[in-house]
């Protein structure tokens, strides 16, 4: 497809300017697990390029890897969307996502290879079903402990704060 870099061009910012109607505290609250997402799709993007896994056709940019459009382009807004929409019911969170990388996989990937920006080569589809819920389970779990540290942190602070008015 000729617009293919047009068509990832408005991919990104659409994903990005949607970012806009995402409240402070809840960008605040889910960005390191988005950030960790993003290292962990990049990671696993060399990992696919070296063992030919995937093969990205165009970028948004001939300077920007087609690897960094997705992970940073695509993946970060939605896992914070995700996070913001889910987080707190484990059960609806994996519902969402899979009808979400379902629809990603089967349609989505024929209509991507279709355009010319992406295709898997030596996985099939099933293999990179798994491949996404391997990382919607790591998403989650780093939220998870991330939510549990800070919930620590809080009460720690809370306690120390009470010691401290008794005895003052």
């Amino acid at each position: 497809m000729k617009n293919s870099r047009s068509f990832l061009i408005a991919m990104v910012a659409l994903s990005w300017s949607s970012l806009l109607f995402l409240k402070r505290p809840d960008f605040k609250r889910y960005l390191p697990a988005a950030i960790f997402m993003g290292i962990v799709t990049k990671l696993l993007n060399s990992l696919a390029k070296k063992r030919i896994w995937w093969w990205f056709y165009k970028s948004i940019h001939p300077k920007v890897s087609a690897s960094d459009t997705w992970a940073w382009g695509l993946f970060f807004p939605i896992s914070l969307w995700i996070l913001k929409w889910t987080y707190g019911n484990l059960r609806l969170y994996f519902k969402c996502n899979f009808i979400l990388h379902t629809l990603f996989v089967f349609p989505g990937l024929i209509f991507l290879k279709k355009v010319g920006i992406v295709s898997l080569v030596r996985i099939n589809k099933l293999q990179y079903f798994l491949i996404l819920f391997f990382r919607e389970t790591l998403l989650y779990s780093f939220q998870f402990i991330k939510e549990y540290i800070d919930s620590r942190k809080e009460y720690i602070s809370s306690v120390n704060g009470e010691s401290q008015d008794k005895q003052g």
